[in-house]
């Protein structure tokens, strides 16, 4: 949660907060860099929260997933369930967690999406939602190994992205290499792409009192239990209706 001190960002990363709590997280841990994370009095009455902050690690390349993200949920010594930031919950999380000993680790694969091209391909992981149940398993060396014996991090200057990755991603791209490379199967029959739905292909509508989602043009419509707004669809990129309902904190003005 390394956001920089925006209105707009600390508006979603209160809505990530309420999200999670109000759908069954009760321990939360929010890894920082360089911004710290503002916290509401209202979150840490119903939840136990830690602040930790992290630190970047040089694997060879400056992107932010791959010098702080994965190193730091590599050193985690704990079982857990890791959302990006910009998802929003609108399923009940301890469904989820309790698969978490089915297998090491679960992750999801990335969505079709038909207005980003770069996801007209064979599955490919999306690292925005993580289920790891060892910590062990997650063992950052020989996931580095398994790229460096492709090709060398450091050489990313030298080379197209595309040659040096994978698929798509950074920090996503490099896991899924590495699971390849050591005959690793990281889905779950039972965690779907209901789990991490791309918000652009997600419609939201307030039902009962409560939030549920859908998606929308895809291939095979389902229902949305957690919402991701990545890349060029963030909240206020797309009027999303639960970011909206939360103008009111910091006085946020959508964009």
């Amino acid at each position: 949660m390394n956001y920089p001190p925006e209105p707009r960002y600390r508006r979603m990363g209160y809505a990530f907060l309420d999200s999670v709590i109000s759908h069954g997280a009760e321990s939360i841990t929010l890894l920082y860099e360089d911004y710290l994370p503002v916290i509401a009095p209202e979150h840490r009455r119903v939840a136990d929260i830690e602040v930790r902050q992290g630190r970047s690690v040089d694997v060879g390349h400056p992107h932010f997933n791959l010098r702080f993200k994965l190193p730091n949920l590599a050193g985690l010594d704990f079982p857990f369930l890791y959302l990006d930031a910009d998802t929003v919950v609108v399923g009940d999380l301890r469904n989820l967690w309790a698969r978490r000993g089915e297998k090491p680790w679960i992750g999801i694969d990335h969505q079709w999406v038909p207005s980003d091209a770069r996801t007209h391909r064979s599955p490919f992981l999306n690292s925005g939602v993580q289920l790891v149940s060892d910590p062990s398993f997650y063992d950052l060396a020989a996931i580095l190994n398994a790229q460096n014996a492709v090709m060398p991090l450091r050489r990313y200057a030298e080379v197209p992205k595309s040659e040096l990755f994978p698929c798509p991603g950074h920090d996503q791209a490099i896991l899924f290499r590495y699971f390849q490379s050591i005959g690793y199967d990281y889905t779950h029959p039972d965690v779907g792409p209901e789990w991490n739905s791309c918000a652009g292909v997600t419609v939201v509508r307030s039902e009962g009192g409560r939030w549920v989602a859908r998606t929308r043009g895809l291939a095979v419509d389902h229902d949305v239990q957690i919402i991701h707004y990545w890349s060029q669809f963030k909240p206020w990129a797309i009027g999303c209706p639960i970011f909206d309902s939360y103008s009111w904190v910091d006085g946020a003005d959508r964009a």
